[in-house]
């Protein structure tokens, strides 16, 4: 069923994509509502399945054992149970269908080495049930931007995160709003999942702290962003003159298109996740891109289908 959204619920998504736990009196100001407004209308889009979840966006080199590697697939629209098979996988964090080479592009989570071994067993295996065989993991070596937040280079080594504010980290990561309970786990809602329970006072400071070490970037939703104006969405790899890439990741956060930006292990060293309203638009992103000497190529990918996963 098609979902249509008045322009004041559509701002109302993007000031929660951009702040999620803004208070309801905060979200009202932004959109020139009342607060029991936006109450009673994030009430209706829970309701509706159009807020899917609630994330907080974290920095990967802040938290131990937050790892990413993107699995470039092939397979053909009759091999269903191969998408099936990777979206059993736990550490599986996103999953498109693709248009070009390769037909998947998938996002994995590990937390050690021994976890990546064992993850790439497991994906030999998947593609072993492929009749095309062909697959590509890509490392990811920096992270620049998450759901259009952008994470600052840090010259030192990962930050120290206690048990206790990785455990935090677990229970705000991912959240998932019920009819009951539209909103944003609370500080007390926080407190009562850990082990062994922590009070709002001490959940708050934990928290706080997590946004001084950076670890906490911010808050965001999971969407259908086609019900925001941003229905194509394209990975694109970059490929710059050497010793640039640092440069040209920070110039592409500014591009307002962008939504994640990452440094991997390839020859095509950048890889963004790109949201536009059209196709005429993401062409017109291509060419400010390449209004910079050094980008020398890159490779784009139109997603054909974009799989909304379980929390796991």
């Amino acid at each position: 069923m098609q979902i249509m959204l008045s322009d004041a619920e559509r701002r109302l998504l993007e000031a929660l994509a951009r702040n999620s736990r803004d208070t309801p009196a905060v979200l009202g100001q932004l959109v020139d509502k009342s607060r029991n407004w936006v109450s009673r209308t994030i009430r209706g889009l829970v309701r509706g399945g159009v807020i899917r979840r609630y994330t907080t966006i974290i920095d990967p080199a802040q938290v131990q054992g937050a790892r990413v590697t993107i699995l470039f697939m092939k397979s053909n629209p009759r091999e269903q149970d191969v998408s099936e098979k990777l979206m059993e996988m736990e550490e599986l964090e996103s999953l498109d269908g693709i248009a070009g080479d390769f037909s998947l592009l998938g996002f994995f989570r590990f937390d050690s080495q021994g976890a990546f071994e064992d993850l790439l067993d497991r994906v030999d295996t998947v593609v072993a049930t492929s009749g095309a065989g062909k697959y590509n993991l890509v490392q990811v070596l920096t992270t620049y931007m998450k759901n259009r937040f952008r994470i600052l280079p840090n010259e030192s080594s990962e930050s120290y995160l206690s048990q206790k504010e990785l455990a935090l980290l677990r229970i705000m990561y991912c959240h998932e709003p019920t009819h009951e309970s539209p909103l944003p786990l609370t500080q007390e809602e926080i407190g009562a999942r850990m082990n062994p329970p922590l009070s709002q006072p001490a959940v708050s400071k934990c928290i706080e702290k997590l946004l001084i070490k950076r670890a906490i970037i911010g808050y965001s939703i999971n969407t259908d962003f086609s019900l925001v104006d941003l229905p194509v969405k394209f990975f694109v790899r970059i490929k710059v003159s050497p010793g640039t890439a640092s440069d040209i990741a920070q110039k592409i956060t500014g591009m307002r298109e962008v939504w994640d930006l990452y440094r991997t292990s390839e020859d095509y060293s950048l890889l963004a996740m790109v949201r536009t309203s059209s196709v005429m638009t993401f062409n017109q992103f291509l060419r400010r891109l390449y209004e910079s000497q050094d980008v020398l190529d890159t490779e784009s990918y139109i997603s054909l289908e974009e799989w909304f996963l379980p929390i796991r």
